[in-house]
């Protein structure tokens, strides 16, 4: 601590620092009553010598990197009083800041939480303004992940300005001997106005905030029955009231300047540590794939919200190397969006697939937003995209829509079409366009919007590896195949690089990777020819078939990744003409799995029964007397799957989507080669019906069939009109 006496202001001081930080601590002080150069440490150090942003705080959150922020906030002594506004002071931090926080190739920027005292608080929220309109600065307030406030005027109360509460303080501070130009721009609230106030609150939804209230009130002056003792900062001003979750509210038995001050592991650190711990835990959780481990203080911390259980990816078909020690998957796919039990048990139901019950939750969530806090708040808009995204994962594509665009255009407005939330919302309509069939449209949606987060948010933000996933789904949704493929693998490539390979995300993305590989072999005839003959084949099949034993062992069979890895297990053997037993084998285990664990109608559940139609479709007679009576055709085998997925999708995704079109033209093909014109020209029929719906043009295909199915029925169908041979004839010509 000594020192710190020798520092010149300005200065930021690393006071402690992990080999590997995941999370930057900065500490901020207010008001120098006295002119020490040692005020920033004085601040948060005890009587007793306990300073504990170091003494304390590196046991019990150890993967920080802890700083002390110093400027001249002398008040009392003109010759050594600053000149420097809290914009420059707010400025000179924010340069420290990223000078600390130079970009290093391929490490993902650490997140921040800023700890700030008394008017120190208030150079934190002028800084973070500054760095949203200083390109500059924008990384550190895109990482800004939690703000702690001990004792910070917010806000006027009961008529009295903002400015007149900050001269109070000062005075306090000062014990009567402030300048008076200083009190002058306190009063007349030059040092956060109204207006940055307004400004403010638009950020303030980004962030987690820990709000300590004073619970002691201070002598101030005068003796006997004319003394006064009151709060410095009340508990009106000193919160910032926002709603819900996203601010917590403590009051700490202290007065103003005692309030940052501990001397042991006593009930006041455990309750300031317990709190501080809860946000860096979840962001730990949710930006590293972190598994938050008990505090090394012999004192537990106040309970942590339950860990959720998770879904996702690694890159394919190369399966990770088994390890000698025990893997575990880490991390979740989905994160609460606060601490109401509402939000977390919703994250949880996501997790585990169970997207009816999951909207449920955050529809009553939405709703009561909407009442309470209206449809521009960033808390309701959140909800809306959450709510976008469980349509989408359940299939209902027209509401996914409707709930996309609304966050899209109304996060636009209220924010900007740079806003983290305003981008990753255009992003998943570009996603949900995809899945319309509208695939140049959605890869145009999902590059423009990739291009925007790459500038604003940075490369490795998992909602711009979001973003190229989604822009890979675009690939394979106009043709492009292998980019479709390459860009997967990027995606898996950097996921496991920032989170660790066993991160349920890098799992999952081995399976998209896998999905578009399947994809890319089976709609090339010539591809796979070459892959068959030259044993490309059973290199895929063993590929799908170790991931799948590895996801069934690490998250057991039941769990929807597990499921999935086994349906493109089948969907591999599928792809060898021999391998239809072992296929028909691996979907009926998918199936059953999935029907018990997730149900008849989950959207995982139905893709198995989509491939199952497609396989028995594909493989012509040497399916007979596998599962079906001997004799049995391909058609008889194929249309009970294909049906019942038809009837699925036609419902939830409408008749225009690509997943419903390809159906009934494959369920046509079979009708026709089994000679059944009638029942062929019924679904190619719909085929076009859905086209003219969706504004597509007919495939040329689905016109000759048709033609050809209407020559048929034509001779075999009664007539309505009474015109004999002369009719048919005519209507022959017309074709």
């Amino acid at each position: 601590m000594e020192a710190a006496s020798r520092h010149e202001f300005p200065f930021l001081e690393e006071v402690y620092s992990a080999e590997q930080p995941k999370i930057d601590f900065v500490f901020v002080h207010g008001l120098n009553p006295r002119g020490k150069d040692n005020h920033p440490f004085k601040t948060w150090t005890h009587e007793n010598g306990i300073f504990w942003p170091r003494d304390y705080l590196p046991q019990d959150i150890p993967q920080a990197r802890i700083f002390v922020y110093g400027y001249n906030a002398t008040i009392t002594n003109p010759q050594s009083m600053s000149t420097a506004s809290v914009k420059d002071h707010a400025n000179t931090l924010l340069n420290l800041l990223d000078l600390e926080r130079s970009p290093q190739l391929n490490v993902r920027p650490t997140k921040i939480i800023f700890i700030g005292h008394s008017l120190g608080g208030l150079v934190i929220k002028q800084a973070l303004l500054n760095a949203h309109e200083d390109p500059k600065y924008n990384s550190i307030r895109n990482n800004t992940s939690g703000l702690v406030f001990f004792g910070c005027p917010h806000r006027g109360t009961k008529g009295v300005e903002l400015g007149k509460i900050a001269a109070k303080v000062a005075r306090f501070v000062a014990k009567g001997h402030a300048s008076n130009d200083l009190l002058d721009c306190l009063e007349h609230n030059s040092l956060f106005t109204r207006q940055m106030t307004s400004r403010f609150s638009h950020q303030l939804e980004d962030y987690r905030v820990i709000s300590f209230v004073e619970g002691k009130e201070v002598f101030l002056g005068g003796a006997g029955p004319a003394s006064v003792s009151h709060l410095v900062v009340d508990e009106e001003s000193a919160v910032l009231g926002l709603p819900g979750q996203r601010e917590t509210r403590l009051k700490l038995d202290a007065d103003h300047s005692q309030m940052c001050k501990v001397g042991s592991r006593g009930p006041m650190y455990k309750l300031i540590k317990g709190n501080i711990k809860q946000i860096a835990d979840q962001v730990l959780i949710t930006e590293q794939g972190y598994i938050p481990q008990p505090s090394v203080s012999p004192h537990p911390a106040p309970p942590l919200p339950p860990r959720l259980p998770g879904n996702s990816s690694i890159p394919y078909p190369a399966a990770p190397t088994p390890q000698p020690t025990t893997k575990r998957v880490i991390g979740t796919l989905f994160t609460p969006v606060d601490n109401d039990p509402r939000s977390i048990k919703a994250a949880e139901l996501k997790n585990n697939y169970r997207w009816d019950e999951a909207r449920k939750l955050e529809y009553d969530i939405f709703n009561e937003h909407l009442r309470t806090i209206g449809p521009d708040h960033h808390s309701t808009l959140e909800i809306g995209y959450h709510l976008a995204s469980i349509d989408l994962e359940s299939g209902y594509l027209s509401k996914a829509a409707e709930w996309a665009g609304w966050v899209s255009s109304n996060s636009q407005r209220v924010f900007d079409k740079r806003h983290p939330l305003a981008m990753k919302a255009e992003s998943l309509m570009g996603e949900i366009l995809c899945h319309q069939g509208k695939g140049q449209e959605g890869e145009s949606v999902c590059a423009n919007v990739l291009a925007r987060q790459q500038m604003t948010i940075g490369e490795d933000d998992l909602d711009t590896l979001d973003t190229r996933r989604r822009l890979a789904i675009a690939y394979g949704a106009v043709e492009r195949r292998q980019e479709a493929v390459q860009t997967s693998e990027r995606v898996t490539e950097r996921l496991r690089e920032l989170l660790g390979p066993n991160h349920i995300r890098v799992y999952a993305s081995i399976l998209d990777t896998a999905d578009h590989m399947l994809s890319m072999r089976s709609h090339d005839t010539r591809a796979l020819m070459v892959m068959r003959f030259s044993g490309e084949v059973d290199q895929l099949a063993q590929g799908a078939t170790q991931i799948a034993r590895e996801l069934t062992d690490l998250l057991g069979p039941r769990h929807p990744l597990a499921i999935r890895a086994l349906r493109l297990q089948g969907g591999s053997q599928m792809l060898d003409p021999d391998g239809i037993t072992a296929a028909s084998e691996t979907f009926r285990r998918a199936l059953a799995n999935a029907e018990e664990e997730l149900g008849a109608d989950h959207p995982e559940t139905m893709s198995i029964v989509a491939l199952m139609g497609v396989m028995y479709a594909s493989q012509g007679r040497s399916v007979a007397g596998l599962y079906g009576a001997p004799g049995q055709s391909n058609t008889q085998l194929a249309t009970p799957w294909l049906s019942r997925y038809l009837t699925w999708a036609e419902n939830r995704m409408g008749k225009g989507c690509p997943e419903v079109q390809s159906t009934l033209a494959m369920l046509g093909k079979l009708h026709m080669e089994a000679q059944k014109h009638v029942e062929a020209q019924a679904y190619y029929e719909r085929v076009v019906e859905g086209c003219r719906e969706n504004g597509a043009a007919v495939p040329q295909e689905v016109q000759t069939m048709l033609q050809l199915c209407r020559m048929h029925t034509r001779y075999i169908m009664p007539q309505r009109t009474s015109g004999g041979i002369q009719s048919l004839l005519s209507s022959f010509q017309r074709m």
